[in-house]
């Protein structure tokens, strides 16, 4: 996913950052609107650029991290998400909001991942996919839905029936 150069300052991105981890969807899209008449720019630049400058996470690993199934559907829809490719975006570990929403257990969130194209498939930097790390945080609820709904995975397992 390409990168913008909006000048966003520090405590700008923290503030994003902060609203997206803590769910305020309201007060995260008026931020993104005003950033945006102020830089001259859409809130779907401004939520690119967005990006935690340490760990590479975007305000979409912080929502689905912590169970925000409502803000991360209206992160990936018009007019903010910034581009289809958005929804796989990884962060410094190669982690997408995928493995974060999954190794969290937050099966709506995934559900929503999953609706606006979240590719199940990819591997962060251990070699790792979302259902992988849904297993091994004892997430059972995702790891099944994940084998049931999501034709790659199920491919990948053999139907996911009968493996170990």
């Amino acid at each position: 996913m390409a990168t913008t150069s909006l000048p966003l300052t520090e405590d700008d991105t923290s503030e994003i950052l902060y609203c997206a981890r803590a769910g305020e969807a309201t007060d995260l899209a008026a931020y993104l609107a005003a950033l945006a008449a102020q830089h001259g720019s859409t809130p779907g630049v401004v939520l690119l650029a967005a990006t935690d400058p340490e760990t590479g996470n975007t305000p979409l690993h912080y929502a689905c991290a912590n169970g925000h199934a409502d803000l991360a559907a209206q992160l990936l829809s018009a007019p903010l998400c910034p581009s289809p490719e958005y929804v796989n975006t990884p962060n410094r570990a190669g982690n997408t909001p995928l493995h974060w929403a999954a190794l969290n257990g937050h099966l709506p969130v995934v559900k929503v991942l999953l609706d606006h194209g979240a590719d199940a498939g990819v591997l962060n930097a251990a070699g790792h996919d979302a259902v992988f790390e849904a297993e091994m945080n004892d997430r059972g609820e995702v790891v099944e839905f994940m084998l049931r709904e999501v034709e790659e995975l199920e491919r990948a397992f053999g139907g996911g029936e009968g493996e170990g």
